[in-house]
């Protein structure tokens, strides 16, 4: 078996996924992660597959290019190790959100306040709405705070303070995922 990270991206239309997933099917792969997203009229997604040992890279290659041809969208691969194959996936313990007026460094003085405290980011999802009344800008953040999600509140606190704007943290509870 081999481990393969494919990217994927293209103009969004209805079918997407499951013409990705019909080329997977037919080479007999896995998908075992996948985390996709639209963004303003673009789909991308990223994948991770595990090949049978029977399908070789270059099957993989030639199925990779007829879904490009077929399909016009842009697909990368890139083989994993065994370590990060055999890597488990990040649990999120909390939601973070942000929400107020859009302006910039928002993204910034969040995740540098994260990193500081290494809490890792496993999900980051943000959105500017704009209206008559002004711009609004939503992130939300699916973290791993390692024990560091006390640590952080203070000085998620002091950035929400200056860049009035309101940030909330969400403790998961392990029944919920």
């Amino acid at each position: 078996m081999s481990y393969q990270l494919l990217t994927i991206s293209g103009h969004d239309r209805p079918g997407i996924v499951r013409d990705v997933a019909e080329a997977m099917l037919h080479l007999q792969a896995n998908i075992e992660d996948s985390s996709m997203t639209a963004l303003r009229g673009r789909f991308t997604m990223m994948l991770i597959v595990n090949l049978p040992a029977a399908t070789s890279l270059s099957a993989l290659k030639a199925a990779l290019a007829e879904l490009e041809q077929r399909t016009a969208l842009t697909v990368a691969s890139m083989p994993l190790s065994d370590a990060e194959a055999a890597m488990l996936p990040s649990e999120p313990d909390a939601v973070i959100t942000v929400s107020g007026g859009d302006r910039v460094g928002i993204v910034h003085a969040v995740t540098e306040v994260l990193a500081a405290h290494a809490v890792s980011i496993v999900d980051l999802s943000t959105r500017a709405r704009h209206s008559e009344q002004g711009a609004l800008y939503m992130m939300a953040l699916e973290v791993e705070s390692r024990g560091n999600l006390e640590a952080v509140r203070a000085p998620l606190s002091e950035v929400a303070a200056k860049l009035d704007v309101e940030i909330e943290i969400h403790p998961l509870d392990g029944e919920m995922l």
